[in-house]
């Protein structure tokens, strides 16, 4: 049995999350901080319909356009 819509969004910005931090080398507070500040989740939110169709890697490589769109530099 699959995720339903919500429980699989919820997966997905824990995953995105973990990634974020390993891939930036920040604590889980400074991702917090950034995660936070720049509402990616929500991002993610709204991106799900596309971002469930791709690989994480993928997703995580447009939340880092979405932030430097955002003048944020990792």
């Amino acid at each position: 049995m699959g995720l339903n819509r919500r429980d699989d969004l919820f997966m997905m910005q824990i995953r995105l999350f973990r990634m974020a931090q390993i891939r930036w080398n920040k604590s889980v507070g400074e991702c917090e901080k950034i995660f936070s500040e720049y509402a990616i989740n929500d991002y993610i939110k709204t991106c799900y319909e596309e971002f469930h169709v791709q690989s994480d890697e993928a997703n995580m490589d447009e939340i880092d356009s979405y932030l430097q769109r955002k003048g944020f530099r990792i």
